[in-house]
C-alpha cells in the first residue's frame, strides 16, 4: 500500500503543473473513478499479500516437515522413506514456489497499471481575484466608519469616562482600512483552518486566523456553510 501510494504521489506531483485546459477535461465523476481504482487496486494489493504470506508459511512448514522426514529416515534406515514420498513433498513446494511468484507478478502489474494512471487533479474551485481596496468609508471590523481620530463631523457630544475606572483602549486593528481581499466561497467539508492553509500556499500569503476574524467581522468559523462567501485579506 505505501509503494502505490508513494506512486500516486510522484504522479501528482508530476501533473500537477499541467495547464488549466487539462485540469479542465478531468470531471468530478472521473475523480470518483479514479478514486475508486486507486481503492479496488489498495484492496487487491492488500489480498496479494495476504496470500503471499500465507504461502510463505505453508513452504516453511513443509520445509520443517521435510526436515523431520529426513531426521527420521536418518535415525530409521534408508527404507522407512521411499523417494516416491519426498518427490511428492518437493513438487509440492515447487507448486508453492511457483504460485508465490505469480502473486509477486499480479502485484508488480497492479502497481505498473496504477502508474499509468493520471492523477487526480488538486481540488479545483474558481481563482480568486483581488477584489481591489476596501473602500475607506466601508464599515470596520469594529462598525465603525474609519473618521480620522481626533476630529468629529458634529452631533452628539462625546461622553465622558467615569471617574475611577481606566479607559479602555480599543483593539489597533491588524489590517489596514484599504487592504486587498479575495473573495472564497465555503465549499462542503471546508473548516476556516484549511481555508487559510489553501491560500497561503497557493497564493504565498502569511494569513492567520485573526486577520480573516477582522475582515468578517460576524463570521462564525465553527458554524461555515457551503456557499458561503469569506474574505481573506492579503497578508504579506
Amino acid at each position: 500500500m505505501r509503494l502505490i501510494r508513494i506512486v500516486a504521489l510522484g504522479i501528482t506531483l508530476a501533473v500537477g503543473g499541467n495547464s488549466p485546459r487539462l485540469r479542465a477535461e478531468i470531471t468530478p465523476e472521473d475523480i470518483r473513478q479514479l478514486q475508486t481504482r486507486f481503492q479496488q487496486a489498495e484492496e487487491s494489493e492488500e489480498r496479494l499479500r495476504a496470500r503471499i504470506q500465507k504461502l510463505e508459511a505453508t513452504v516453511a512448514e513443509l520445509r520443517s516437515q521435510i526436515g523431520d522426514v529426513r531426521s527420521v529416515a536418518a535415525s530409521a534406515g534408508k527404507d522407512a522413506v521411499t523417494q516416491e514420498q519426498l518427490r511428492k513433498v518437493l513438487d509440492q513446494l515447487k507448486e508453492l514456489d511457483r504460485r508465490r511468484q505469480e502473486d509477486n507478478e499480479k502485484v508488480l502489474q497492479q502497481i505498473k497499471r496504477l502508474a499509468d494512471l493520471p492523477a487526480p487533479p488538486p481540488p479545483s474551485f474558481e481563482d480568486p481575484k483581488p477584489r481591489g481596496r476596501k473602500p475607506a468609508g466601508d464599515p470596520g471590523p469594529g462598525g465603525g466608519t474609519g473618521s480620522v481620530a481626533g476630529g468629529g463631523t458634529g452631533g452628539a457630544a462625546p461622553r465622558s469616562e467615569p471617574k475611577g475606572e481606566p479607559k479602555a483602549e480599543p483593539a489597533k486593528p491588524l489590517l489596514p482600512a484599504d487592504y486587498e481581499f479575495y473573495d472564497h466561497v465555503v465549499r462542503d467539508g471546508q473548516s476556516l483552518g484549511q481555508i487559510i492553509n489553501e491560500y497561503n500556499k497557493g497564493y504565498g500569503l502569511k494569513v492567520r486566523l485573526k486577520h480573516v476574524l477582522e475582515a468578517n467581522p460576524k463570521l462564525r468559523p465553527e458554524r461555515l456553510a457551503p456557499g458561503q462567501k469569506v474574505r481573506i485579506p492579503v497578508v504579506k
